[in-house]
């Protein structure tokens, strides 16, 4: 664990800041515009960006599906939020399309999103955090954004005993 760590903080510090869920989902920070070309070589073909404070610029052809929400650094998004993004990510791996979630560093909002999305895939929030975690060591949620993980995974089961 601790060489991933490593591995992961290099990377964000000096590469392509991007770590592998599985094959369809991805989690990262902030690219440059010159990056999205190694970004596409890696299958990415979708990118939803969690970014309140920069918009994402691409180098070359952009990310033939995109969204941006705009989430204020060190805030969660809110439930209509994650709903817009778990359907984003949803409709794209319907269509095998490869999808990166990515916030400024990486840390924060995307791995809150893309626990989220496997909350709504049935996991418990607590694992879905921990599948982010394994693949990308660097994750850390603050209490609120914690709190609106929990929240999310309440508002998920109230939906599955409602329909």
């Amino acid at each position: 664990m601790i060489r991933r760590y490593a591995a992961t903080q290099l990377r964000r510090a000096f590469g392509l800041n991007i770590s592998k869920i599985d094959d369809l989902l991805y989690v990262g920070g902030q690219f440059r515009p010159a990056q999205w070309a190694q970004l596409h070589a890696l299958g990415i073909r979708a990118v939803l960006s969690l970014q309140d404070e920069y918009e994402d610029q691409f180098e070359g052809p952009p990310a033939p599906r995109s969204l941006r929400l705009r989430v204020p650094d060190f805030y969660p998004p809110t439930l209509n939020q994650l709903q817009e993004a778990v359907a984003f990510i949803a409709a794209a791996r319907a269509e095998q399309l490869p999808v990166m979630v990515h916030c400024h560093a990486g840390v924060g909002r995307a791995s809150l999103t893309a626990s989220a999305f496997l909350v709504a895939q049935g996991a418990a929030h607590g694992d879905a955090f921990h599948t982010i975690r394994r693949a990308r060591p660097i994750v850390i949620l603050n209490g609120r954004q914690l709190a609106r993980l929990r929240e999310w995974e309440a508002y998920i089961a109230a939906q599955h005993t409602t329909i």
